[in-house]
């Protein structure tokens, strides 16, 4: 296993320790943060945005309230009224037969006695009226007000109407019990819901109950001191609002009469068979107090205690989460978000843990709304917000660490390298690289080291690639093109391929059996697979590799492909082939007659006839000698091993010259060679070997192209100020759409195969050597005149002197 694996296997081996380490660090830290007050505020802010959520419902059937709102005000006085008012206020709502009726008035002042007596009589009356105590701040403490003795000797209960006020000053709870000085006091709420259930309250110490239904209580640390009575921790009872009451609204929380409306006896019946309050609602009478639902205004403490009734009435019981349910849900949302986080790094953990933190608060909604469950999010929202950070931190410290061990391992290598291989490129590019002095840090030296080599290799492979005359392609594990240089680009346009296809398409236009499979045959990563194919017009070789997988843990399927163009190379040798079959041909003509002459000779040294015969061995020597020297310079400079010559030289000579050499070729061909040249031709300027060989290549073609018993023409005539060279032949007619592809190298008419071969140059050669000394050439052929090709030639211009490419 290399090292590369090990390290990988020990990271992945560590992760779930990391994992829970992070999410301890995590719950410690939530922790923590949940004693602050801007945690508990953001649990107490999100639980009141669940009640604004949650719609107003619909009336109460249970509670019915009884106001002294603005307009009894105006009509009956300002407070405090008449005890007899009241008392006909008591009366009034007892006619409507209300199941309870509770006051939420303190009486603790006497009036007049009168007064106070008929006040006394019809709560007496009532049979079922329910008074309040409250507790008011002295110099001597927190003290009890209590309703007068006469008073609370005709009601059936007196419950404290103390609300419990959240550090933010909002009434989200109310005691079970506040100590008095006549001993612990139910809440206001509990007294008149017992009333009108008509049931005893019971206390274990975890919830309250008032005949079979259950109350669930909170318990809290605070505790409640009193003048002149011992301390009780006290527990609360959390209020389920339904919505405050809005005037002018068509479907109010509760019904609420008016005073006035019903000493008028306009009530409707709406008190009948109800929990019935009776309290303030005026704007002027500051017994107001905020609550999670109120708008502009507070809520009247009288609404308040209507909520808490209406929820015990109805069963309906808001209650928080079990501790160690909380505790448990929290921590599998710590683990949770950072798992997501962990496991999808940067945006998209970020994006997955919203989602999830978005979920939490739609499932706590609907907890609430639906189980009238309440759960405190704010320490799930202190654990969502830091998870992020904390993972995303824990994964910079991962790759850190990584970074830094394969650091150091590169480190080590790369000192390594530069002992054993000093003379590689890597080795080379380094050496150009100058490490930056005073850096505090060193792998920032060693990365913008790297960065430098790694550009420096990147600029020599992207100069390579565009350099080299084969077409290279790489294709990805998918088949997918993922590399190319411009020649693959014009290799599959000279094919008719697009150039990005990808690997299947290139095989099935490639149409070779043995390269149907490329995937199974490239089983081993750097073996080549070799082939050469005919496509189009051309030969190519293709070679196929699998490259090698720069890691060990896992096998490359990466497929190169090099396409080289073998057109050239199969073109050469042939032509080679073909002029050496030639020349071999045609010396064995001067070399029979040299050697029926010396026999001869040998035979009959003393006949007057052997002078003749060596002078025909000297003659039939020296043609074969101009043909060779002439075949070698031109092949010469094929390869570029042969400089142009400048001289001046005779062009009827040349001509001459040429009409010699030919002759054995046309004479085998039944071809007669005719020369004709214009008197006071110009001296030419240049390599004249060059010329005959250019001539040497014409006459032959024209010879192989022409029928037995015809005639060629090769003349010369003046142009000017230069000289045109002209070969005609009688021979077939060339279509006008090859004459344009005729001096183009390696081209062969492929209808006329089955011709005599020639010198096999090409013609292109003519044109070369022509363009050489500063002229150009030309082919015409029609039916009625023949094929003639000219070469036009300045005279007594300088030659260029490079070597022909």
């Amino acid at each position: 296993m290399s090292d590369s694996r090990k390290v990988r296997s020990h990271l992945k081996g560590r992760q779930p320790a990391r994992w829970l380490l992070l999410n301890v660090l995590l719950l410690c830290v939530v922790g923590v943060l949940s004693l602050s007050y801007p945690v508990e505020e953001l649990s107490r802010r999100a639980g009141d945005m669940y009640f604004r959520l949650r719609e107003n419902q619909e009336t109460s059937p249970d509670v019915a309230l009884v106001l002294i709102d603005d307009a009894s005000l105006e009509r009956y006085g300002r407070w405090p009224w008449k005890r007899s008012l009241l008392a006909r206020v008591v009366r009034a709502a007892s006619a409507e037969r209300p199941k309870a009726l509770g006051l939420d008035i303190l009486l603790s002042e006497p009036e007049d006695e009168s007064d106070d007596r008929e006040l006394a009589t019809a709560l007496k009356d009532a049979g079922n009226a329910v008074l309040v105590g409250k507790i008011s701040n002295s110099p001597q403490g927190r003290v009890w007000v209590e309703p007068m003795p006469l008073f609370a000797e005709k009601a059936v209960a007196v419950g404290h109407a103390q609300a419990a006020l959240e550090p933010d000053s909002i009434c989200r709870s109310v005691p079970v019990r506040e100590l008095s000085l006549e001993g612990p006091r139910w809440a206001f709420a509990l007294e008149v819901a017992r009333v009108a259930r008509g049931a005893f309250l019971e206390d274990d110490g975890r919830e309250v109950r008032i005949g079979g239904r259950r109350i669930p209580a909170v318990q809290t640390s605070s505790h409640a001191v009193i003048a002149g009575v011992e301390s009780e921790s006290p527990r609360l009872l959390l209020i389920d609002y339904r919505g405050q009451i809005v005037p002018g609204e068509t479907a109010p929380s509760f019904s609420a009469v008016s005073a006035v409306d019903l000493l008028e006896r306009k009530t409707g019946g709406r008190l009948q068979g109800k929990a019935v309050l009776i309290g303030f609602g005026s704007t002027e009478i500051g017994d107001r107090i905020p609550t999670p639902v109120s708008a502009r205004l507070p809520m009247p403490g009288v609404e308040i205690h209507a909520n808490l009734v209406d929820a015990i009435l109805a069963g309906r019981s808001l209650r928080p989460l079990n501790g160690w349910l909380n505790v448990l849900l929290l921590c599998f949302f710590s683990f949770s978000s950072t798992w997501l986080v962990l496991r999808w790094p940067v945006w998209r953990g970020l994006i997955a843990l919203a989602v999830l933190l978005g979920g939490g608060l739609v499932a706590s909604y609907l907890a609430f709304a639906w189980m009238h469950l309440q759960i405190g999010l704010g320490p799930f929202l202190c654990a969502g917000l830091l998870a992020g950070p904390l993972a995303q931190l824990q994964n910079l410290v991962v790759v850190d660490q990584g970074l830094t061990q394969g650091l150091r391992q590169l480190q080590i290598a790369l000192k390594t390298a530069e002992l054993t291989k000093k003379n590689s490129l890597p080795a080379a590019l380094r050496a150009e690289i100058r490490p930056s002095a005073g850096d505090l840090h060193w792998k920032v030296d060693l990365l913008r080291q790297l960065q430098a080599e790694l550009s420096s290799l990147y600029a020599f492979d992207e100069t390579l690639l565009e350099a080299m005359q084969e077409g290279l392609a790489v294709f990805a594990s998918d088949g997918r093109l993922v590399l190319r240089n411009p020649q693959w680009q014009s290799f599959c346009e000279k094919q008719g391929w697009r150039a990005d296809s990808s690997l299947d398409n290139f095989v099935a236009g490639l149409r070779e059996a043995q390269w149907s499979d490329i995937r199974k045959l490239l089983v081993t990563p750097g073996v080549w697979l070799d082939a050469e194919v005919n496509l189009g017009q051309g030969l190519w070789q293709l070679r196929a590799v699998r490259l090698k997988s720069t890691s060990a843990a896992d096998a490359s399927e990466v497929v190169m492909l090099v396409a080289t163009d073998q057109t050239a190379r199969l073109e050469r040798d042939r032509a080679r082939a073909e002029a050496l079959g030639f020349v071999t041909h045609e010396l064995r003509t001067p070399l029979v007659s040299i050697q029926g002459f010396a026999e001869y000779l040998l035979r009959y040294s003393k006949e007057r006839a052997s002078s003749e015969a060596a002078a025909t061995i000297f003659q039939e020597s020296g043609r074969m000698v101009a043909m060779i020297n002439t075949y070698l310079d031109v092949l010469r400079l094929e390869v570029g091993a042969r400089t142009m010559r400048n001289e001046t030289f005779q062009v009827g000579y040349t001509i001459e010259q040429v009409a010699r050499v030919i002759q054995p070729i046309a004479q085998a061909s039944e071809i007669k060679v005719r020369t004709e040249f214009a008197l006071h031709l110009p001296a030419l300027q240049g390599d004249p070997h060059l010329i005959e060989g250019a001539l040497l290549n014409l006459v032959s073609n024209a010879i192989k192209y022409s029928v037995r018993g015809s005639e060629v023409m090769l003349r010369a005539q003046i142009d000017g100020d230069g000289v045109v060279l002209e070969v005609w032949n009688p021979g077939p007619v060339i279509p006008p759409q090859e004459l344009v592809h005729l001096f183009e190298p390696f081209y062969r008419r492929g209808e006329h195969e089955n011709i005599a071969r020639g010198w096999g140059l090409g013609l292109a050669f003519v044109k070369r050597i022509a363009e050489q000394h500063g002229g150009k050439v030309e082919a015409r052929s029609e039916a009625r005149t023949g094929t003639s090709f000219l070469i036009h030639l300045p005279a007594t211009r300088n030659v260029f002197s490079e070597v022909l490419q």
